[in-house]
Protein backbone atom coordinates (compact mmCIF):
# COMPACT_ATOMS: atom_id res chain seq x y z
CA UNK A 1 0.00 0.00 0.00
CA UNK A 2 1.32 3.50 -0.36
CA UNK A 3 2.01 5.48 2.19
CA UNK A 4 3.06 9.28 1.87
CA UNK A 5 6.14 8.73 3.17
CA UNK A 6 6.64 5.30 2.17
CA UNK A 7 9.66 4.06 0.24
CA UNK A 8 8.23 2.73 -2.90
CA UNK A 9 10.65 2.06 -5.73
CA UNK A 10 8.96 4.71 -8.39
CA UNK A 11 8.48 3.40 -11.89
CA UNK A 12 11.74 3.78 -14.07
CA UNK A 13 11.13 6.50 -17.04
CA UNK A 14 10.08 4.67 -20.49
CA UNK A 15 13.76 4.64 -22.78
CA UNK A 16 14.55 7.04 -25.11
CA UNK A 17 14.95 6.28 -28.75
CA UNK A 18 17.63 7.66 -30.94
CA UNK A 19 15.43 6.62 -33.95
CA UNK A 20 13.20 9.09 -34.63
CA UNK A 21 10.00 7.14 -35.71
CA UNK A 22 8.51 9.89 -38.15
CA UNK A 23 8.83 7.83 -41.57
CA UNK A 24 12.16 8.97 -43.64
CA UNK A 25 11.48 11.43 -46.13
CA UNK A 26 13.77 11.67 -49.31
CA UNK A 27 15.81 15.12 -49.91
CA UNK A 28 13.61 17.43 -52.30
CA UNK A 29 14.80 17.01 -55.64
CA UNK A 30 17.51 19.43 -56.97
CA UNK A 31 16.72 22.69 -59.12
CA UNK A 32 16.24 22.09 -62.58
CA UNK A 33 18.05 24.74 -64.71
CA UNK A 34 15.21 26.05 -65.82
CA UNK A 35 14.12 26.61 -61.95
CA UNK A 36 17.75 28.23 -61.38
CA UNK A 37 17.43 31.18 -64.07
CA UNK A 38 13.59 31.89 -62.80
CA UNK A 39 14.82 32.61 -59.21
CA UNK A 40 17.86 34.27 -60.61
CA UNK A 41 15.32 36.71 -62.58
CA UNK A 42 12.88 36.79 -59.88
CA UNK A 43 15.43 38.08 -57.78
CA UNK A 44 17.13 40.54 -60.13
CA UNK A 45 13.91 42.22 -60.70
CA UNK A 46 12.68 42.17 -56.88
CA UNK A 47 16.91 43.91 -56.50
CA UNK A 48 15.51 46.41 -59.61
CA UNK A 49 12.22 48.06 -57.55
CA UNK A 50 13.81 47.91 -54.25
CA UNK A 51 16.51 50.09 -55.48
CA UNK A 52 13.54 52.55 -57.32
CA UNK A 53 11.85 52.06 -54.22
CA UNK A 54 14.94 53.70 -52.44
CA UNK A 55 15.45 56.73 -55.09
CA UNK A 56 11.49 57.66 -54.79
CA UNK A 57 10.38 56.86 -50.83
CA UNK A 58 11.43 58.15 -48.03
CA UNK A 59 15.28 59.45 -46.94
CA UNK A 60 17.12 56.97 -45.04
CA UNK A 61 18.20 57.46 -41.89
CA UNK A 62 21.40 57.44 -40.61
CA UNK A 63 22.37 53.93 -40.02
CA UNK A 64 23.66 53.73 -36.56
CA UNK A 65 26.74 51.93 -34.91
CA UNK A 66 27.28 51.04 -31.65
CA UNK A 67 30.65 52.15 -29.79
CA UNK A 68 32.16 49.74 -27.48
CA UNK A 69 32.18 50.17 -23.84
CA UNK A 70 28.75 52.22 -24.24
CA UNK A 71 26.78 52.77 -21.21
CA UNK A 72 23.01 51.73 -20.84
CA UNK A 73 21.92 55.46 -22.12
CA UNK A 74 24.20 55.07 -25.73
CA UNK A 75 22.56 51.64 -26.37
CA UNK A 76 19.03 52.17 -25.57
CA UNK A 77 19.53 55.42 -27.96
CA UNK A 78 20.96 52.43 -30.18
CA UNK A 79 18.61 50.81 -30.08
CA UNK A 80 15.73 52.96 -30.70
CA UNK A 81 18.04 54.28 -33.86
CA UNK A 82 18.56 50.45 -35.09
CA UNK A 83 14.43 50.13 -34.75
CA UNK A 84 13.80 53.27 -36.72
CA UNK A 85 16.55 52.31 -39.80
CA UNK A 86 14.86 48.89 -39.62
CA UNK A 87 11.53 49.98 -39.79
CA UNK A 88 12.78 52.25 -42.55
CA UNK A 89 14.39 49.01 -44.93
CA UNK A 90 10.73 47.34 -44.07
CA UNK A 91 9.38 50.33 -45.39
CA UNK A 92 11.21 50.39 -48.71
CA UNK A 93 10.95 47.09 -49.27
CA UNK A 94 6.96 47.03 -48.70
CA UNK A 95 7.05 50.09 -51.76
CA UNK A 96 9.34 48.25 -53.95
CA UNK A 97 6.38 45.34 -53.85
CA UNK A 98 3.74 47.92 -54.07
CA UNK A 99 5.43 49.98 -56.66
CA UNK A 100 6.18 46.09 -58.94
CA UNK A 101 2.64 44.77 -58.40
CA UNK A 102 1.09 47.92 -59.62
CA UNK A 103 3.50 48.24 -63.03
CA UNK A 104 2.31 44.65 -63.41
CA UNK A 105 -1.18 45.72 -62.91
CA UNK A 106 -0.90 48.45 -65.26
CA UNK A 107 0.94 46.52 -67.89
CA UNK A 108 -1.91 43.83 -67.65
CA UNK A 109 -4.19 46.33 -68.16
CA UNK A 110 -2.33 47.53 -71.56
Amino acid sequence: MGCAGGKEAKPAPPPISTVSSAPHRAPPPADTPEVIERKKREAAEAKRWEEEARRTGPPAPPKPSLPPGATEEVYKRYMQEKYDYEAWENKIILLGRKMRKEHEEGAQRA
